[in-house]
């Protein structure tokens, strides 16, 4: 009976140590499934909390980005996401997601939604704040740069033209970039960030005036150039200075002027003159009344005729320091030689020709013709007029008006003050002067030949007079005849020849008119009238891609006055590609000025009797 309690009670406490444990059990499965229920709560891995993106602004259409982002609760598992997208992530810290977001994903403007993900167990998907700028990283077109406008060619252009094209040079120039003209856009070709073209319509060039040419870029950024200026001239831009004489520096793109002493304060100096702006600049002292002009092969001088000095000067270039001075000598009888022309060598800055003449007879060219070497002489010389023993030339040559062949070896020259009208070639080496031919009569056409000075052009290999003769100096067979004449100016790279003088309208006018021929048909394609011409002109240059520029003299005051004219633009820059037109021909209708006009006059009672 007692074992039987016994075994009764040892059954009981099994019974209740079964049902503790039991319950223990469930309590902790019951605790296990509320720790691990649900997509973020619970006491598990804690939702992953978004608070920064770090940029949140990039550019559009760049490479592959990196992005920061800044938070709590990131696990080793939890991932960047772009609209919904896994991206590539690096886990750095609790607080710190780095994620790559491909150059695909940020090629067009616009913004993007970045979250985190952390998944289950636990984790969850962070909010990201929708709107918040923590969470949306925002995809932002390119800033265009602020463009830089620094010239305009051409620059000018007389009132009247036709339509016009312009080139725009600067930086920072894009696609969609607009030139404006005073304010207008223009339409306008990209050619690449420093280069933009335009025409401008005939309509906008009628009136003379300033205008504002400025360059615009769109935004974002952009914004407009400063104004470089745009001249419509009434005929032409018009200096008012007296100049005896003037050059164009290509390597400096300047023009320099001789002043006479009745300049005033400028007088007897050179001074510079910027055509682009029309604007006089800086002048030094060139001797006594500085006449003729010759820019040297790479403008390292400037030589300059003096006719108060029997002098050649040269002058260093750009600062117009005196470097020396080539003395011309005497004749036995009539007195100190002056330069009646000076040609600088086309090779070598210090090589220049000169004719060397006396205003004491007639004809002038009394003195013959020297190349000097840094001031030296060369052995071999041409006889002028009346002089002898030169080993290749006569006494009866007339050298008056002289141009280089492009390589120096040879000098082609035109006698223009006697009715034999000769043209000469002269070949040219180290002791001077060799072979002369003569070819007698080829400067003469159209009523003119005195006072006529020839131009060569490298580019078609001919001799131009001014009377209108072109010359082929190896044969010395004359080419044909432009039907103008006047001063005159070839441009073989643009295949234009230019003239200066009046038609039959201008006479007894102050007007007088620039002409563009084909050069190689002798065609006459573009013409216009440069009104209200101060005098006479006296001296036409080509400057620059497309620039004319002449001076004028008037004697009918004491002392006498004068101006500078520049003329550019359309007329010049693409007269070739123009069609014959049908006008008048312009024609000489005044007398030349003999280069020693000054010192004949004061010879013969203050009037020129040449």
């Amino acid at each position: 009976m007692p074992a039987l309690c016994a075994i009764r009670r040892l059954s009981a406490c099994l019974f209740l140590t079964s049902l503790i444990l039991l319950s223990c059990a469930c309590n902790l499965l019951n605790s296990k499934s509320k720790d691990s229920g649900g997509s973020g709560g619970g006491g598990g891995i804690p939702a992953p909390v978004l608070s920064s993106i770090t940029p949140n602004i990039v550019a559009a259409g760049g490479t592959d980005q990196t992005i920061k982002v800044s938070g709590a609760n990131f696990q080793s598992t939890s991932v960047v996401m772009w609209n919904g997208a896994a991206l590539s992530t690096s886990f750095v810290n609790a607080s710190t997601l780095v994620a790559q977001v491909p150059a695909a994903d940020i090629q067009l403007a616009g913004t993007a939604m970045v979250t985190v993900v952390t998944p289950a167990p636990g984790g969850g998907t962070s909010s990201g704040g929708g709107t918040s700028s923590g969470a949306t990283l925002t995809i932002q077109a390119p800033s265009n740069p602020v463009p830089t406008l620094t010239s305009v060619t051409p620059n000018t252009a007389p009132s009247g033209s036709s339509a016009t094209p312009i080139t725009a040079t600067g930086s920072n120039f894009i696609a969609s970039s607009t030139i404006l003209w005073n304010g207008i856009a223009l339409v306008t070709s990209y050619t690449n960030s420093t280069t933009l073209t335009a025409t401008v319509p005939s309509s906008d060039l009628t009136t003379p005036g300033i205008i504002a040419v400025t360059v615009s870029n769109p935004g974002p950024g952009g914004g407009a150039s400063t104004a470089v200026n745009f001249t419509i001239g009434n005929g032409a831009q018009v200096v008012t200075t007296l100049a005896n004489d003037l050059a164009w520096d290509p390597v400096n793109q300047v023009i320099y002027l001789s002043l006479p002493s009745t300049d005033g304060v400028n007088g007897n100096s050179i001074q510079i003159l910027d055509p682009s702006t029309g604007a006089l600049g800086a002048t030094a002292p060139a001797g006594s009344e500085p006449n003729l002009l010759s820019v040297s092969a790479t403008s390292q001088y400037l030589y300059v005729s003096q006719l108060g000095s029997s002098t050649v000067q040269a002058l260093t270039l750009p600062d117009l320091a005196s470097s020396s001075t080539i003395q011309l000598g005497s004749h036995t009888v009539y007195g100190p030689y002056y330069a009646i022309d000076v040609q600088a060598a086309p090779n070598a800055d210090g090589t220049v020709a000169v004719v060397r003449g006396t205003p004491q007879i007639s004809p002038e060219e009394e003195g013959g013709v020297l190349i000097y070497d840094n001031g030296t002489p060369r052995t071999n010389a041409l006889c002028g007029w009346g002089q002898s023993g030169c080993p290749n030339s006569t006494w009866h040559n007339l050298f008056d008006s002289l141009q280089w062949k492009s390589d120096a070896t040879e000098i082609f020259a035109a006698n223009n003050e006697s009715t034999g009208f000769d043209f000469y070639t002269a070949l040219v080496d180290a002791s001077g002067f060799g072979t002369v031919s003569d070819y007698a009569g080829l400067t003469f056409a159209n009523n003119h030949g005195f006072l006529c000075n020839i131009h060569y052009d490298a580019t078609t290999g001919y001799v131009y007079d001014d009377s209108g003769v072109i010359i082929d100096p190896s044969t010395g067979l004359s080419m044909g005849t432009f039907a103008a004449s006047g001063l005159m100016v070839p441009d073989g790279t643009l295949g234009v020849a230019f003239f200066l003088g009046q038609t039959t309208q201008d006479l007894g006018t102050t007007n007088y008119t620039v002409q563009a021929y084909d050069i190689g048909t002798f065609v006459l394609i573009d013409s216009y009238t440069v009104t209200n011409v101060i005098g006479t002109p006296t001296h036409l240059i080509r400057y620059g891609t497309n620039g004319l520029a002449f001076t004028t003299i008037s004697n009918s005051s004491t002392p006498a006055t004068g101006a500078v004219y520049l003329v550019n633009g359309s007329l010049i820059g693409i007269a070739s590609k123009r069609a014959p037109i049908q006008v008048e021909h312009v024609q000489r209708t005044w007398k030349p000025r003999d280069p020693l006009h000054s010192l004949r006059s004061a010879a013969n009672g203050g009037t020129d009797s040449k």
